[in-house]
């Protein structure tokens, strides 16, 4: 009897004890259901594919732009550019969240979360298409349905598909019954810079669109300038895609010395001397903020910038004008020493008025092209923080002339630093005519789009023939199809 009695009352005490003290695995501070939290995809994908942006610019983009060359290790500067696999990827893995937002937002009805994804997805897009031509668009992100070898789309289908993309997420954030967004490093929930950004991009892709397909563009450019109600764009520094990054690690600039980014690799860079003589030949003050004077110089107390030469092999590049000392590097108190001082620029208001000065100069608006070209000078004086001279404006070289390479050359200042922008308008323009392959360089006409990854002619291999057939050849000198 006194058994059962023990059985019964360890039996009792067990229940209570597992009513009183309930133990849980699960870690408060972590999401358990992404359906209820989409702001971590959003977050992690801006993550990936803004910090790969910034960097991409800062070790590719402002080489094949010009804005800078390298004294060592030269080897991409003589077009040596392999396949950017890892750029690739991580544009693709952030798409790859945006779809998966996308589908996510769909089903809870999330329309802020749907907009937004649209517009990172085009963002992303963007750069891939611009950069190697035909790509997997269409059927990207199908593992789920068993599809592991996505077709290469055509570039004019891509370009068609990307502005409809950005028109319906205009569309989506019109509504007066959107839900606000978290998780936002760009604009921080703000839907009405997400709205602007949305309709600015799609003037950028529009505009590419001037040589091959004129109509297409000018149709687009006038539909959103001509209504601004339904098409609100960019009006102020206020409003730029530009995403300002944490003063400590992980969150700095990656390109940093608080991101561990070292600093002997920063000092490989230097201004070029191709962006230096342009500079000065404007008498343009923003060359002393964008660059150091040689150290020599400033030992010797007649503190000068000088720049490096593209093109040039590796033993030579580091002797030229003298060597390291002679040469100048990028303002390494902003661009390296200070963790956030330098933004991700995705896209600035001064690059919209200068999207704006080449449409009326052609003709496909009803604007001032002069006062548009104007104000986007004066913005991206004021977005560097570099005071205008007086006279600048009218000064040589400056002055508005109703030119396309007047416009462009102002356009291309102001795209220093900005993923591919520079090197990309340069492609599209022709200008500025300045930029040439370097004396050492492997092709004597410049290159127009990265090779595609070697993963994809061995895991996609008929898609792969198939696009790099199509195109011309899989070589970085073939030209993408809206290049001039």
């Amino acid at each position: 009897m006194k058994k059962i009695f023990l059985i019964a009352t360890v039996f009792a005490m067990a229940l209570w004890s597992c009513d009183k003290f309930d133990v849980s695995n699960d870690n408060p501070d972590v999401a358990l259901n992404i359906d209820k939290n989409p702001e971590l995809l959003l977050t992690n994908l801006q993550r990936t594919s803004i910090r790969e942006a910034v960097g991409g610019s800062w070790s590719e983009g402002n080489l094949m732009g010009q804005y800078g060359a390298r004294i060592v290790f030269t080897s991409f500067d003589l077009f040596d550019w392999g396949d950017q696999s890892g750029a690739w990827n991580n544009y693709y893995y952030a798409i790859r969240d945006a779809k998966e937002l996308e589908e996510l937002a769909n089903e809870n009805e999330l329309k802020s979360y749907v907009a937004v994804s649209k517009i990172m997805q085009t963002w992303a897009f963007s750069i891939l298409t611009d950069m190697w031509g035909d790509i997997p668009y269409s059927e990207v992100n199908l593992a789920g349905e068993e599809n592991y070898t996505p077709i290469y789309d055509e570039q004019e289908e891509i370009y068609s598909s990307m502005l409809s993309e950005l028109e319906a997420a205009n569309t989506i954030l019109a509504s007066s019954d959107l839900t606000q967004i978290k998780g936002d490093l760009l604009f921080d929930g703000d839907l009405d810079l997400w709205r602007k950004f949305a309709n600015s991009l799609r003037l950028r892709l529009a505009l590419r669109l001037s040589e091959v397909s004129p109509g297409t563009a000018s149709n687009v450019i006038a539909e959103i300038y001509e209504n601004p109600g339904r098409n609100p764009i960019m009006e102020s520094n206020d409003d730029n895609a530009a995403l300002t990054f944490l003063a400590a690690n992980p969150d700095a600039h990656p390109v940093t010395e608080e991101s561990v980014y070292r600093v002997g690799s920063y000092n490989e860079y230097r201004i070029s001397e191709h962006f230096v003589t342009m500079l000065e030949g404007l008498n343009d003050p923003r060359l002393e903020f964008f660059a150091d004077p040689t150290a020599n110089s400033v030992e010797e107390g007649i503190p000068e910038i000088v720049g490096m030469l593209n093109g040039v092999v590796d033993g030579p590049a580091y002797t030229y004008q003298g060597g390291d000392a002679f040469l100048s590097k990028f303002n390494i108190d902003y661009f390296y020493f200070q963790p956030n001082a330098n933004q991700a620029r995705l896209m600035l208001y001064s690059e919209v008025q200068f999207i704006l000065a080449e449409a009326a100069q052609r003709g496909w608006i009803t604007a001032d092209a002069q006062s548009l070209y104007e104000e986007g000078i004066v913005a991206n004086f004021e977005y560097w923080d570099v005071e205008l001279p007086a006279d600048y404006l009218t000064s040589p070289g400056v002055a508005y002339d109703n030119s396309l390479e007047t416009i462009m050359t102002q356009k291309y200042i102001n795209l220093f630093y900005t993923d591919y922008q520079g090197f990309i308008e340069y492609k599209r323009t022709g200008f500025p005519a300045t930029i040439e392959p370097g004396p050492d360089a492997f092709y004597d006409v410049y290159p127009s789009r990265f090779e595609y990854p070697s993963n994809e002619e061995s895991l996609n291999n008929a898609n792969y023939t198939e696009a790099a057939n199509r195109i011309g050849g899989d070589q970085i000198t073939t030209k993408v199809w809206w290049e001039n």
